[in-house]
């Protein structure tokens, strides 16, 4: 994987290319299985399918290089990317899975890790549907509690810290230099954002006509739509019947467009600092978990009290039908 100062971080071992012999080498209590789980799914006409899930990654392997030193001479394993999500943009190149496979997938992958004496296993993600990551973290949770290891949520933690609400982090982010604030307002997917660190990651897969396309967000499309906002300025989904509007109106716009932001403002420049931010935050708190000093509920995103809205098979049955996501992308 072609990452930004990829020699500069721990050495992180790729485990579907380890023999048996290697594998049982291993001192597995000082171990750290790595995994990402973003989905496939269309990133506008510019970026690869596959962009969550790169992002996913970049953000985990940029965290090792912030870690401690005395977390560094750690084992770093990484398994191949799940692309087993919920809520991808509904146009085809998408692939959709129910929250419910989600957790099954990690709570056996936690499961199985744990029997064989793992103990750390970090999940990462760039894939800021609350049903996806919350169902990251009912995984991690129950795998965490009954088979007494760390599996954690990367990417909830670090909007934990970042945010007081949802995945937004259009506040954090707009203090870097160079980024112009008003870019990352509704820059929600493929935007300035995305574009930038796959800029910084993997230039040779985004098309450079990225830099052609027009500032393009929900709140515009109502707009000429002539319909009234359905979410407040502040961005943060306070109730219930908000985040129902927000999901119904969000649902509507990826149907008939395949991005939200402004892409065109984008640079490999930018996608470093913004990896750099999100990475460091996220070693800062991995670091605390291993430390012992970041108690267990506080390995969450703010809206983890609410997880049963989300990902509860009849919830999510009801919210299908409460805010039209189709059952099949065609």
């Amino acid at each position: 994987m072609n990452t930004v100062n990829a020699t500069s971080g721990p050495k992180i071992l790729h485990w579907e290319t380890l023999t048996k012999s290697q594998f049982d080498r291993l001192d597995r209590s000082r171990c750290c299985v790595l995994v990402t789980c973003s989905p496939l799914e269309v990133h506008g006409p510019h970026l690869p399918f596959g962009a969550d899930a790169l992002e996913g990654e970049g953000l985990a392997e940029q965290m090792l290089r912030h870690l401690p030193e005395r977390h560094r001479d750690r084992i770093f394993l990484k398994i191949p990317y799940c692309y087993a999500a919920s809520d991808p943009v509904p146009q085809p190149g998408s692939l959709s899975f129910r929250p419910s496979t989600t957790i099954a997938f990690l709570e056996d992958l936690g499961r199985s890790l744990a029997a064989q004496g793992f103990r750390d296993i970090l999940v990462s993600n760039f894939h800021g549907s609350p049903r996806h990551f919350l169902s990251i973290e009912t995984a991690c949770d129950r795998v965490s509690r009954e088979r007494d290891v760390r599996m954690v949520s990367v990417f909830s933690i670090v909007v934990g810290r970042l945010t007081t609400g949802n995945s937004d982090l259009d506040a954090v982010l707009g203090e870097i230099p160079g980024v112009n604030r008003e870019d990352l307002m509704g820059d929600t997917h493929g935007g300035l954002v995305e574009t930038s660190q796959l800029l910084a990651l993997h230039p040779e897969w985004v098309d450079p006509a990225y830099k052609t396309l027009p500032r393009r967000t929900v709140e515009i499309w109502l707009g000429e739509k002539k319909a009234a906002r359905s979410e407040p300025k502040s961005g943060k989904l306070s109730t219930v019947p908000t985040m129902l509007r927000s999901f119904k109106d969000t649902i509507r716009f990826f149907s008939v467009e395949t991005y939200s932001g402004t892409p065109a403002a984008a640079s490999p420049e930018l996608g470093e600092r913004f990896l750099g931010v999100l990475a460091e935050n996220a070693a800062q708190a991995v670091s605390e978990i291993w430390d012992g000093t970041l108690p267990r509920e506080q390995w969450h995103s703010p809206l983890w009290k609410l997880r049963f809205l989300f990902v509860h098979p009849w919830m999510v049955r009801l919210m299908n039908r409460l805010v039209g996501v189709p059952r099949t992308i065609s």
